[in-house]
């Protein structure tokens, strides 16, 4: 087994320290002095200048021309003060309005708050009082350690603590000088050993104890970044795609998914594997590609556990049963659309949503499961606007329609621009200079 000592350079990041050290009050006492400080006025009208002079800031660089240059100063040295102020923790923490210490606090809210929130309208709170507390303590992730035989840097998984009987607040064993990081042969999992833990009351020594728990707050961290990032994926389609195209695996990486439009990243699935793999880039083009399959497939049940949870949260029944009405509503609709709007037939409306045909189509004509659609889609349009309003909303998409393709190519793009916030002179002068470069 190879043992990894911990560098000490990590003990900085004690999720303690970061609570005892008054941040907010070694600022705005900088920031005082600065205020009163001459140089520091004369290097902020430096900087500015330097950038302006290279075309930056125009409006901006006009406006304070005409304000005397003392006030000048004054306005951009209280932008910057602004920014910084911005950045200062409030003046009032969540401890301070309980009447707690911050340590007692963490307690409670490590130990479940949600014990002491009964209630209906008190979830909202449980939830900004943990989202405060993860963006407080940060991802810790991946922490060095030192071989000590070698002199080689590791990059390890940060574990927590266990069986902490004093406190129940996630503590980061790879932050104390007595842990070590030990990876057992022919594995990749790191396992934590410290050396000094609880006292054992019947030995009377501390106890040394292993640990191969991720940090709660960090696990809570990678599932709210994977269910925000994560896109369920066919895996089997994707294992062929690697096999046939080639892809390479050290820049962007996209693949053409038919359920949503456009192309749909992978991105993240490589952010969680080139962080947590040091190594990733060394390993072959077989290895990169299972790795990423099987972290697909992994996302796929995360994200399907998710789904199930908060389809129970809203309609699960006593007995366990959560069967909603349709399965894929928004598809359904999109159906109902094409066939009352457009007017195309079944087949077509099949091909364009890429519902695949029955085996039996060529003999018997017939594309049940999309007129099953369009009627389960026409039933909650209905229920919606009622078949009066429905009806009308079909006449106003089909004048939108014919409207929208009346317009010249320069004219939709202006539209299309505008429509994401764009001024429309700004967006129409885009609009033409693309025109103009696509014709020559």
């Amino acid at each position: 087994m190879r043992s990894l000592p911990h560098d000490d350079r990590r003990v900085r990041e004690e999720s303690a320290e970061l609570y005892r050290v008054p941040v907010a009050a070694r600022i705005r006492e900088l920031l005082d002095e600065l205020w009163d400080d001459p140089a520091f006025f004369a290097e902020v009208r430096k900087r500015f200048e330097e950038r302006s002079a290279h075309g930056e800031f125009p409006a901006l660089r006009d406006a304070l021309s005409k304000i005397p240059e003392q006030a000048r100063d004054e306005f951009l040295v209280q932008c910057w003060f602004d920014a910084v102020e911005s950045l200062v923790p409030p003046r009032t923490q969540p401890w301070d309005a309980m009447g707690e210490t911050v340590d007692s606090y963490r307690e409670l809210l490590y130990s479940g708050m949600a014990s002491l929130l009964a209630g209906t309208d008190y979830l909202p709170e449980l939830a900004e009082e943990w989202l405060a507390e993860l963006s407080r303590v940060g991802y810790r992730g991946m922490v060095p350690f030192r071989s000590h035989d070698s002199g080689i840097s590791w990059r390890v998984p940060t574990k927590e603590q266990p069986d902490r009987l004093e406190s129940t607040v996630s503590d980061n064993l790879g932050a104390r000088k007595d842990a070590y990081a030990v990876v057992p042969e022919d594995s990749r999992q790191v396992l934590s050993l410290q050396l000094n833990g609880q006292r054992s009351s019947k030995r009377g020594y501390r106890e040394v104890r292993v640990s191969d728990r991720p940090i709660r707050t960090d696990t809570a961290i990678v599932s709210a970044l994977t269910a925000l990032e994560g896109r369920a994926l066919n895996v089997e389609e994707l294992r062929e795609s690697f096999e046939q195209d080639g892809t390479s695996f050290d820049e962007s990486l996209y693949v053409e998914e038919t359920i949503n439009y456009g192309p749909l990243p992978l991105d993240y699935v490589l952010l969680l594997l080139r962080y947590h793999r040091p190594d990733f880039s060394l390993l072959s083009r077989e290895e990169k590609s299972g790795l990423l399959v099987h972290t697909c497939a992994r996302i796929n049940q995360f994200l399907d556990a998710l789904r199930k949870l908060m389809s129970f949260l809203e309609y699960g029944t006593p007995s366990g049963q959560a069967k909603a009405p349709t399965r894929d509503a928004d598809k359904d609709v999109r159906a109902t659309t094409l066939r009352d709007v457009v007017g195309l037939t079944y087949r077509e409306i099949g091909e364009e949503l890429d519902v695949p045909p029955p085996k039996d189509f060529e003999f018997k004509g017939d594309y049940p499961r999309v007129r099953q659609m369009v009627i389960r889609g026409r039933k909650i349009l209905v229920l919606a606007l009622g078949e009066d309003g429905w009806r009308r909303h079909i006449e106003a998409m089909k004048a939108e329609a014919k409207r929208w393709n009346s317009l010249s190519v320069v004219e939709q793009e202006v539209e299309d621009w505008v429509e994401y916030g764009l001024p429309y002179e700004e967006a129409l002068r885009m609009a033409t200079h693309d025109h103009e470069l696509r014709k020559k």
